[in-house]
């Protein structure tokens, strides 16, 4: 029997949403039949990777709120300007994406996101953001065989110093 100071509903359906939401990913992942693709993984994978997580968080959701006591709980309040500055990097890569390439534009990205959320040392977090971006390019590139955009201002410069695209 449940006691009702450790029930609570919004918890609750919150896992019930999260699990329902990863059952159906995974059913529907499952039912689509397999496409033939050249890419060393198939379309199949980060579905039934995000189900498979989905299904984790629902559960561990639902135990949380059905079976756990809950104390109460302060939560910080939200720093807005972060939030903002954040959005604002986010929709600035979306413009420069296609013109800079993923690199560079997941480089600010990441170094505009890390400043807005406290750090200062600005050197640290573009080095950070390029082995990131880097290897993200180089995964979906070579590995996945999916490209990613390389930039048009990038691909100009690789022409000019006598390379081709």
């Amino acid at each position: 029997m449940l006691k009702s100071a450790n029930f609570r509903i919004g918890e609750t359906v919150l896992g019930l949403a999260t699990l329902s939401l990863g059952l159906f990913i995974a059913i529907e992942t499952w039912m689509t039949p397999p496409i033939a693709a050249q890419a060393v993984i198939g379309p199949g994978l980060f579905p039934a990777l995000i189900a498979g997580g989905l299904i984790l968080v629902g559960a561990q959701l639902l135990y949380e709120a059905i079976l756990r006591r809950f104390e109460a709980e302060e939560f910080p309040e939200l720093d807005w300007k972060a939030v903002i500055i954040v959005a604002a990097a986010f929709a600035s890569q979306l413009v420069i994406l296609e013109r800079l390439g993923w690199i560079l534009s997941g480089t600010f990205l990441f170094a505009t996101s890390a400043m807005a959320f406290g750090s200062r040392s600005h050197i640290r977090n573009i080095v950070i953001g390029i082995a990131l971006s880097s290897v993200t390019y180089l995964v979906f590139d070579y590995g996945l065989d999916l490209d990613l955009p390389t930039g048009s201002t990038i691909e100009d410069l690789i022409i000019a110093f006598g390379g081709s695209v």
